[in-house]
């Protein structure tokens, strides 16, 4: 779908991944899941990530479910669209606990961790984080321009009205 502005509009699924230099508005919903966003200013080009778990747990598994494999492919992404290895800046979003009262581990807080882990490694500043909580989020990204909206979700049945973000 194109805007009036001309961007178009992305729906990041769980486990993609997108990288590009164009005014587009990529959009997603993110409960225990974790989107890192990543962008050159100077460069002006950027990417996000959604992942589900933090690593596979047979240790072969290498797709982007997986923090562990999505966060590298997102650096070597941008960096192969033009962004520098020093210029980059990063945000992580998600990791929260959307569905109340159930506990089925620490999937949200794993997926935070595994974020700051390798990020930090490379060096990149995390300038932007919004994690945890009982809530799910809501999350636009212009990778042209770096802007980044994150609007809080209550809970999965008004992530299943929404569908799609406004």
């Amino acid at each position: 779908m194109k805007f009036q502005d001309g961007a178009a509009d992305i729906f990041l699924a769980p486990g993609e991944l997108v990288v590009c230099r164009d005014a587009v508005r990529i959009r997603t919903i993110l409960g225990s899941c974790i989107a890192v966003c990543l962008w050159d200013r100077r460069r002006r080009v950027g990417g996000v990530n959604h992942y589900l778990l933090p690593r596979p747990t047979d240790g072969k598994t290498c797709d982007n479910r997986f923090g562990s494999v999505a966060i590298p492919r997102l650096i070597a992404g941008v960096c192969r669209a033009g962004g520098a290895p020093v210029d980059l800046e990063a945000a992580v979003i998600g990791g929260g606990r959307p569905m109340a009262g159930i506990t089925i581990g620490a999937a949200g807080e794993a997926n935070t961790a595994v974020a700051l882990e390798l990020l930090g490694e490379r060096g990149i500043p995390v300038v932007r984080q919004e994690t945890g909580g009982d809530h799910g989020r809501g999350l636009l990204f212009n990778p042209h321009t770096g802007e980044l909206t994150v609007r809080r979700v209550r809970g999965w049945a008004e992530l299943a009205v929404e569908g799609r973000l406004r």
